[in-house]
């Protein structure tokens, strides 16, 4: 199972949803991030250039992002597909962190 996002699911997002991310995101030593186009993990706090990084997010922090932003998901799976589901929106992934990123994207 996917436990983070990957470079290629940041490619999805506008610079504002880049913006709006790097705003939200308070960096941690152990995470993964993507800078100059390289996934690293954070050492050291000092060594992040937060902007020019974005985080390479867990499934637990796009679910705290999302509940901090007033939208609780409701999560289910059938048929080895995951299903996201908020108010007018549906992901459906064979994923978890697929279907959660894809939320997030609306979200942000």
């Amino acid at each position: 199972m996917l436990q983070r996002i990957t470079a290629v699911h940041l490619e999805r997002l506008s610079e504002r949803q880049q913006e709006k991310l790097r705003s939200w995101w308070v960096p941690q030593e152990g995470e993964y991030i993507l800078f100059s186009g390289q996934e690293e993990m954070i050492y050291y706090l000092s060594g992040v250039d937060k902007g020019r990084s974005l985080p390479l997010l867990t499934i637990g922090q796009m679910m705290a992002y999302m509940a901090q932003q007033g939208h609780r998901p409701t999560i289910d799976s059938a048929w080895n597909e995951w299903i996201v589901k908020m108010p007018g929106f549906e992901a459906k992934a064979a994923e978890l962190c697929d279907a959660m990123w894809d939320a997030m994207v609306a979200v942000l």
